[in-house]
């Protein structure tokens, strides 16, 4: 899951202009599922104002209405199981990811003795592995602070399935042993993947509309084809749009990859360039 755009949201007289727009949206919403037969409880919904700090508190009313009921907007909403924040940290998303994830560890920890190593690295990366990339692309950009808690976690998950391995040992050879690639990588990893996605299969259409095919001005060096247009952006939060990130990953691949024809042989090709053996 990518964000596809970043916005700068219009302030003072427009915003009651806007969210008067939205409220008018969400009841034709209320209608359209109404007369599909299906269910939507307004006094429920909730919704984010995205923004910095600076931003939102320059919005003087920020209620909207939805069938009678005035909605506040929270400070984390939760879509598609990734709990969002106003500032778009994914604080409080990954501090679910680490400790859901430490707890299944605990668990793994008290049964690694009863476990052969083909079924620990299973289990290991469908108990936790799974929960590290899930929506992982979203941490695009964020601080390495941040990422750096996800990579605690998946050095604590390797210890587990190879318990010679101490805490004061260098983790990234066990990594290697696992073919797990990094907590950057990953992420790096799957935004290549769907960029490719989009441009070998055009779809999503809304994914592949965002993407630009660079054209220069004069011929470039075979080494420079298969290049995206890198858009300007103006905001730390742009650079972590899919607009931005997925040239800017792209563009960092060598030609061999960026001219790959088949998904398969650019996954494997892909895995081997982020983390060699």
């Amino acid at each position: 899951m990518l964000m596809t755009h970043s916005y700068t949201f219009p302030f003072h007289h427009k915003t009651t202009l806007i969210l008067s727009r939205l409220s008018s949206a969400l009841d034709s919403v209320y209608g359209w599922l109404s007369s599909n037969r299906l269910v939507v409880n307004p006094s429920k919904t909730e919704y984010l104002l995205v923004g910095t700090p600076q931003q939102r508190s320059k919005i003087v009313s920020s209620s909207v209405t939805f069938k009678g009921n005035i909605l506040s907007p929270s400070n984390t909403a939760r879509n598609l199981g990734v709990t969002f924040d106003s500032d778009l940290t994914l604080t409080k998303h990954i501090s679910s990811v680490c400790r859901s994830s430490y707890y299944i560890i605990r668990q793994l920890r008290q049964i690694r003795s009863s476990l052969d190593y083909n079924s620990s690295v299973l289990l290991a990366n469908a108990l936790v592995s799974s929960k590290l990339d899930f929506y992982n692309s979203l941490y695009y950009g964020l601080p390495q602070s941040s990422l750096h808690r996800l990579q605690l976690v998946q050095n604590a998950l390797a210890r587990v399935v190879n318990p010679s391995v101490k805490r004061r040992d260098h983790i990234t050879p066990t990594l290697q042993k696992l073919h797990w690639l990094p907590i950057n990588s990953r992420i790096t990893f799957k935004i290549a993947v769907i960029t490719y996605k989009t441009l070998q299969y055009k779809s999503p259409s809304y994914l592949h509309s965002l993407i630009v095919p660079y054209t220069p001005g004069r011929s470039l060096r075979s080494s420079d084809k298969f290049f995206l247009t890198v858009p300007s952006v103006k905001s730390s939060t742009g650079s972590r749009s899919f607009s931005f990130a997925a040239p800017t990953v792209w563009n960092a691949l060598p030609i061999s990859l960026r001219s790959s024809s088949f998904l398969e042989s650019f996954r494997k090709s892909l895995n081997t360039h982020l983390f060699p053996p």
